[in-house]
């Protein structure tokens, strides 16, 4: 009876073993790449070159005695950051032993012009003596060498009081152009040696600002080889703006690139574009339009130069993000699948980078985010800012 009971269980299990469901067999799901997008931002137009630097003199001269002299007059002008016009008078020395050795020089040239006046006298006479035979030809020719030797020493006292006249105007130091004062190192009554610095003065009538740019940034401006013409307004360059930070407000200056400079930077490879404010005393005007005027322009700000570009018709900017190495980027189509592109690229700036729009289909977004292995047509999942799964344009969580 027991073995027939144990028969019956052991067959029982065996038939609920043989009889049970089995589990669906499905195969293993792919899991595609996350990866980040964003759209292409097509344009039209100019683009614009943008660069940084300092605002320097256009021209800086060093003032510095010519003679020596006490100091009998400084300008009230002459301090730093004071102003003056062309021609003004900034330092005056003592003019005293000037106007004496001026003095003693025109009546040495005076009596080298006597001398000279007796010595031409006595050759005439000689002449005269000689043709009637009362004197030798020997007498003659020292009559002559009197009468040279006379000219020779007036020709030297002229030379002398027109030194001591040029010594008399160096006396006064006046201002060469209108311009500032960048530093002045005298004081009324010192004594003062020639080449000694006495102030360094600048000219307001333009500043200057040098930016650092690619050859790529370079290429973007309208022929800035040209080099500026002096006085002829059809020789400036591409137009310009400068601005700079005051006071948590932008302010901005109207510019034109004057030149580029003659060399390359043999650190950085890049070229020096130089950019010229006229009027630069005028107040800067609000980028915003609420910060009322601003400063002046002053050498030694460090400003943001923005320049017009060469009108390049319709590109295409991009996150800078996007740009992989050697000009390409992944496009992502309808379909979600990768097209490794070449692009060229135009500009570069510190958020975006704009290429040409050649070949770039409108619909079409860049991938952002980074991948470790790249191919042509890989499918990928795309998610947005909020870490959600984008495909076939819906929304999933």
């Amino acid at each position: 009876m027991t073995a027939a009971i144990l028969v019956a269980g052991i067959g029982g299990y065996v038939a609920l073993q043989v009889l049970k469901p089995r589990p669906a067999v499905r195969a293993p799901v792919k899991q595609l790449p996350l990866v980040r997008a964003a759209p292409i931002e097509f344009r039209e137009g100019a683009l614009t070159v943008t660069g940084n630097g300092l605002v320097k003199p256009r021209a800086e001269v060093v003032l510095g005695a010519e003679v020596s002299g006490r100091v009998t007059y400084v300008s009230p002008a002459l301090v730093t950051g004071g102003a003056f016009a062309k021609g003004d008078v900034l330092i005056r020395l003592d003019p005293e032993s000037f106007e004496a050795a001026l003095g003693q020089a025109i009546a040495d040239r005076q009596s080298a012009q006597a001398s000279l006046g007796l010595a031409e006298q006595l050759l005439k006479r000689t002449g005269e003596l000689i043709a009637k035979g009362f004197l030798s030809r020997q007498t003659l020719d020292e009559r002559v060498a009197n009468r040279d030797q006379a000219r020779a020493a007036l020709a030297r006292a002229e030379a002398l009081e027109q030194q001591r006249r040029i010594d008399l105007t160096r006396a006064v130091i006046k201002a060469p152009f209108k311009g500032r004062v960048l530093s002045e190192r005298v004081d009324l009554g010192e004594t003062v040696q020639p080449g000694k610095e006495l102030a360094r003065i600048f000219s307001d009538d333009a500043l200057e600002i040098a930016v650092s740019l690619t050859d790529r940034d370079v290429a973007l401006i309208a022929d800035p080889w040209r080099a500026a013409n002096t006085g002829n307004e059809s020789g400036r360059g591409a137009s310009a703006t400068v601005i700079i930070e005051h006071g948590g407000e932008r302010y901005q200056w109207p510019a034109t690139v004057d030149r580029v400079e003659a060399s390359v930077d043999s650190a950085t490879r890049t070229f020096n574009v130089v950019v010229r404010v006229d009027n630069p005393d005028a107040r800067g005007r609000s980028v915003s339009g609420a910060g009322g005027d601003g400063p002046p322009l002053l050498v030694g700000m460090y400003a943001t130069v923005e320049i017009a570009g060469r009108d390049q018709g319709r590109y295409a900017v991009v996150p800078r993000r996007a740009l992989r190495d050697g000009g390409v980027v992944w496009l992502l189509g309808s379909t979600d699948t990768v097209a490794i592109t070449q692009v060229r690229v135009l500009h570069e700036s510190k958020d975006t980078v704009a290429i040409s729009s050649e070949g770039l289909p409108t619909d079409a977004r860049v991938i952002t985010s980074e991948l470790k292995v790249v191919t042509e047509g890989m499918p990928v999942r795309v998610v947005d800012g909020a870490n959600r799964q984008l495909s076939a344009g819906r929304v999933q969580p």
